[in-house]
């Protein structure tokens, strides 16, 4: 007999596993956007420092909603290959948060991916999304950028190899032939970040002509807004036109790559060119940003929202209002900004964002967590604080 219970305890709890996450997913979201001001400010903070220290979220690969208790142990439906640019995205608050002292939480997070005084990898990184963690480990003012140099070369020369062998990075090795915008926004501000950082003016090359390529052969030219990719040698344009965070990619790439070289002297070629692109995005995109903020993750279709486009673009918008003094950029990320309060969860937790994507035309309609946009939006908010 309780042998039998035992069973009937396990098939419930199998059963039910899915309902229960759903539960504690729908209790979370009650009185969601209701938090004041400061307490938004504040609260957002504890759960980024709470991540850095301790990890942040997975990320769910699927959209399935049936996630059985035997797939969750497993880690089946999740993958952590996203948590180097989610890891990135934490990293970027801190580097704009001035007022605040993070720097054993910084060093923490660090340590988890270089943690030796030999500077090296822990885990030999094998996605090019490492580089936007790299661009924000050499961004910030808590770390030592001599003795994290190995794992700075490893991440440099895995990327001039693939363009030594592909002329341009491709995403994903496994598929050598396709150019997705992702990557312009994931390696192009490191590149020009390590180059300055290391005197290795060779990167800044390769980093222009990855966002050159893609300019020429990934854009709509009429509207200049950016396809999710295209296939090299045909030219031929993959996915949607218009992809509400592969925009934000492309802003974040152009912008960041320029925020690198200004803090250098020369490459005036270049700073012009990254300066003309960033107001090309930024003024293409102003119409299809709603009245409240709304970025939807299909931007030309106004479709539904989602929260971590708009953080990442509402990070470009308030960089380049400052560095431009421009009210219509800042006007543009104050509403984006409330609009991303709007969704943040009684906890601190900023919801609602777009899952991850699944490959070129298939995009997550799932509605869920993504640590990215609790990053932006922290960063955005500390710009707009100046």
């Amino acid at each position: 007999m309780t042998v039998l219970i035992i069973l009937l305890l396990i098939i419930i709890a199998v059963i039910g596993y899915d309902l229960w996450e759903e539960f504690f997913t729908w209790l979370s979201r009650i009185k969601i956007g209701r938090l004041s001001e400061s307490e938004w400010q504040s609260k957002t903070k504890k759960v980024l420092l709470k991540w850095i220290r301790n990890g942040a979220p997975e990320v769910l690969l699927n959209d399935s909603k049936k996630t059985s208790i035997i797939k969750k142990i497993n880690d089946y439906g999740k993958i952590t290959s996203v948590t180097y640019w989610q890891d990135a995205a934490l990293l970027k608050a801190t580097n704009c948060m001035k007022d605040d002292d993070v720097g054993s939480e910084v060093n923490s997070l660090v340590s988890r991916y270089i943690p030796g005084d030999d500077g090296e990898w822990k885990i030999i990184p094998k996605r090019i999304d490492c580089a936007m963690l790299c661009y924000e480990i050499l961004s910030s003012r808590y770390t030592d950028n001599n003795a994290l140099k190995p794992a700075m070369d490893y991440t440099a020369n895995m990327l001039k190899e693939a363009a030594k062998k592909h002329g341009t990075i491709p995403y994903n090795e496994s598929i050598p032939e396709y150019r997705f915008v992702d990557t312009v926004g994931m390696i192009c501000p490191f590149m020009m970040k390590y180059a300055l950082t290391y005197n290795e003016e060779e990167c800044i090359t390769l980093a222009m002509n990855q966002i050159r390529e893609y300019r020429e052969h990934g854009f709509n030219d009429k509207i200049k807004i950016p396809f999710h990719s295209f296939k090299e040698e045909s030219y031929e344009l993959l996915g949607v036109c218009g992809w509400g965070r592969g925009c934000a990619w492309w802003a974040i790439g152009i912008i960041d790559s320029l925020k690198a070289l200004l803090q250098s002297d020369g490459h005036n070629k270049e700073k012009a060119e990254l300066l003309k692109l960033s107001i090309e995005i930024l003024d293409a995109l102003k119409g299809y940003i709603h009245d409240d903020g709304t970025v939807d993750r299909m931007v030309l279709n106004f479709s539904i929202p989602d929260s971590s486009a708009c953080a990442m673009l509402a990070y470009c918008y308030s960089y380049m209002a400052d560095l431009l003094k421009n009210d219509e950029y800042k006007n543009l990320a104050i509403k984006m900004k409330e609009k991303l309060r709007s969704v943040t969860r009684r906890s601190g937790i900023v919801d609602l964002s777009q899952g991850d994507t699944h490959g070129i035309g298939f995009y997550s309609e799932k509605l869920c967590v993504v640590p990215a946009a609790q990053g932006f939006a922290i960063a955005t908010s500390e710009i707009l604080g100046k």
